[in-house]
């Protein structure tokens, strides 16, 4: 089997609004601005990580990493040119695209950010019923 290319390695403002949408700073961060604010107000400046990621274990950090793939996923592919819609049939898995829509939008700029928005009204627009529970599936390999 041919090794997997590897995405690109997560950029900071990436990170801390994944981290911002899964109330990191607000459940799991010992800093209290961060806490007070609601958002990542403090950085580990060799990783480029926001700190609450330090508090994770390792499942819970494995999680994040998906949601900051999902993520990267729709900031970079959502767009109305594309066929991906990311309204998956599956609650779960919808549910964690419908955050990284969210997640994804203060991430973008200038025409980039209009063409995302077209592409989340067309995906509010078009939006398919959940038709099971759970999560998605793994492809078999």
């Amino acid at each position: 089997m041919a090794d997997r290319p590897q995405p690109p390695p997560s950029d900071l403002a990436l990170l801390v609004r994944a981290a911002e949408m899964l109330a990191l700073p607000q459940r799991v961060c010992r800093i209290r601005n961060c806490r007070r604010r609601g958002y990542c107000a403090w950085l580990f400046h060799d990783t480029q990580e926001p700190c609450c990621l330090d508090h994770l274990d390792a499942e819970q950090r494995r999680l994040f990493d998906d949601f900051v793939k999902i993520v990267r996923t729709v900031r970079d592919f959502g767009n109305s040119r594309g066929k991906l819609a990311f309204a998956s049939p599956w609650r779960e898995t919808r549910a964690l695209q419908d955050a990284a829509v969210e997640a994804a939008r203060p991430l973008l700029r200038g025409a980039a950010l209009a063409e995302y928005r077209a592409f989340a009204t067309a995906r509010a627009k078009n939006r398919l019923p959940v038709r099971y529970e759970g999560d998605e599936p793994p492809l078999p390999r």
